[in-house]
């Protein structure tokens, strides 16, 4: 049940998410004086609609996307054209035919392609700026409002037994500790939730000054702890043991080499500390680097998901993910034994991060995204600057449906890619391991 209800907050999550990025494109587009004939959040269909003067609102059965459908997206073929033939030139002239019979004679003036160079780009850019806002206002939510994890001056947990090469995870098994002995914490009794007051009779009021007092000791030797337990303040005096503790690279796979290091077997607990606002543009411009490297490299980690799923290979946890895995997760982590502050953060983290790949992911220059119809309007608007300073007229708009076929293209490469990461979401699902 709980799991359901991560699955449906991150649902409306997302479908916010959409709604606000299709809304980025209406408001101006309206305000300019377009006339705008649709308003949809998702696709597929409608499970309900309204109308609201000239524009119907329609909420979708798949919460994939959304858009808003404004008259005059294609200008008219400029006199004196010569249409090619062939299918492609069929597709285009079909398509400016529907596109002018949206037009009425009062709406001449109101179509999309007549607005000048600035207020389309103001038009299309809206719904990527509408996502990184809100990506902004969740992350502060995440960071400044909740916090991150930090080292609490608390126990966190308790290692059972001497880390070896046998054991070196230092569990414990019904019989106890087997090829170790039980763990210099363990055996004095110190339990999660003991908080330090001093160690070696230096006060500390943080874990680090802990780690700092206790690394000028080697195994063999004794610290003196002063806690504050369940049962009151308490002294501990233990004796480092001698643990053998596994090597890892940075891929955190196994060296399958072993070395000595001095151990009390006790981790830091974690506390939440909120970060100031001012450190939200520093956050979001480090993940925007990264999801930028993600977007380049997506080609790569597709195919490398495909080969995964075909060669029955562990899938990799650092490759696409879909609506599908994203609410999976979501459902995780509400089901998971997190406190509800770490629940929330992690979901919302999840949108944040979301709606930041959105914004990056429509300014791709390409159509049908965004960025593909802002690229048109800065080329426009660059070929008419030329064209003054050369003294040869205006050039009049470009002609964006010659871009058609490209669209289709890019429209089914990035359906059948969705597919595949859906696919792959259903048969081998990322998991946070909760």
């Amino acid at each position: 049940m709980l799991e359901f209800l991560g699955i449906i907050i991150l649902l409306v999550l997302i479908g916010l998410s959409i709604g606000l990025h299709e809304i980025g494109h209406l408001v101006p587009a309206k305000k300019f004086g377009v006339k705008v004939i649709d308003y949809a959040i998702g696709f597929g269909p409608t499970i309900f609609k309204t109308q609201r003067g000239e524009t119907k609102y329609h909420i979708k059965l798949i919460p994939l996307g959304g858009f808003i459908r404004m008259i005059g997206m294609f200008p008219p073929a400029r006199e004196g054209s010569v249409s090619m033939g062939g299918r492609f030139a069929r597709l285009i002239d079909d398509a400016r035919e529907h596109s002018e019979s949206e037009i009425g004679e009062a709406d001449r003036d109101r179509t999309f392609y007549r607005l000048s160079v600035p207020r389309r780009l103001v038009v299309m850019t809206g719904g990527p700026l509408m996502n990184l806002f809100l990506s902004a206002i969740l992350f502060a939510v995440v960071f400044s409002g909740i916090g991150v994890s930090v080292a609490a001056n608390t126990v966190g947990g308790v290692i059972p037994c001497v880390p070896s090469k046998t054991n070196p995870a230092g569990t414990a098994g019904i019989a106890g500790c087997i090829d170790s002995e039980e763990s210099p914490a363990a055996k004095a009794g110190i339990a999660v939730g003991d908080t330090f007051v001093s160690v070696d009779g230096v006060k500390t009021s943080t874990y680090e000054e802990v780690v700092t007092q206790l690394r000028t000791h080697a195994a063999g030797e004794s610290t003196t702890l002063v806690m504050d337990t369940k049962l009151g303040r308490k002294t501990f005096t233990l004796v480092f043991a001698d643990a053998l503790i596994e090597q890892y690279d940075e891929q955190g796979k196994s060296l399958g080499t072993f070395e000595h290091r001095p151990l009390l077997g006790f981790v830091a607990g974690a506390k939440l500390e909120p970060l100031p606002l001012s450190d939200i543009p520093g956050i979001m411009w480090t993940m925007s680097i990264d999801s930028g490297k993600a977007l380049l490299s997506f080609p790569q980690k597709l195919y490398q998901l495909g080969s995964d799923l075909l060669s029955g290979n562990q899938r990799k946890t650092d490759g696409p993910i879909s609506v599908v895995g994203i609410s999976r997760l979501s459902g995780e982590v509400v089901a998971s034994d997190l406190e509800v502050s770490l629940k929330v953060q992690e979901i919302l983290g999840m949108a944040a991060s979301l709606n930041l790949f959105l914004f990056l992911f429509n300014l791709v220059p390409l159509p049908p995204l965004d960025g593909g119809h802002a690229a048109a309007a800065i080329y426009e608007g660059a070929r008419r600057r030329v064209a003054r300073l050369r003294r040869t007229g205006d050039p009049g708009p470009v002609d964006v449906a010659r871009l058609l076929p490209l669209t289709y293209v890019v429209s089914a490469v990035l359906l059948l890619s969705g597919l595949l990461v859906i696919v792959a979401d259903f048969v081998a699902p990322i998991s946070l391991g909760y």
